[in-house]
């Protein structure tokens, strides 16, 4: 199994444990951040493999993180998460590489990594 390095950007601290949890007992390196301020800058820091984010956060949402780390980095796998469909396909095509629904995580997101 390939090990990676992931970013996780998540306001609510319960998912961003649960996934973070979920990715280390898989071997994968973590980062995470609440806070989407500075999440361009912690990406272009580590230089991580994956990136998983939230599409909705406060002070800047997900669509803009996603716009700002294709504008560095068009090659890195993103995971967008949401509630909803309509915002996943959304940030599919601001650049996001696949869309999971918060209810399937983080089953669906070790899924998709495993695939990687």
């Amino acid at each position: 199994m390939s090990r990676f390095k992931i970013l996780l950007i998540d306001d609510d601290e319960i998912s961003l444990m649960i996934l973070e949890n979920a990715l280390e007992c898989e071997g994968h390196e973590i980062i995470t951040t609440s806070d989407s301020m500075v999440a361009t800058e912690l990406f272009e820091q580590h230089r991580p493999d994956i990136v998983i984010l939230d599409v909705f956060m406060p002070n800047k949402d997900g669509l803009e993180v996603i716009k700002e780390i294709r504008a560095i980095s068009t090659e890195v796998f993103i995971i967008a998460i949401s509630a909803t469909e309509h915002y996943l396909r959304t940030a599919e095509n601001f650049g996001a590489s696949r869309g999971i629904l918060k209810e399937n995580m983080p089953d669906d997101i070790v899924d998709a990594i495993k695939v990687l």
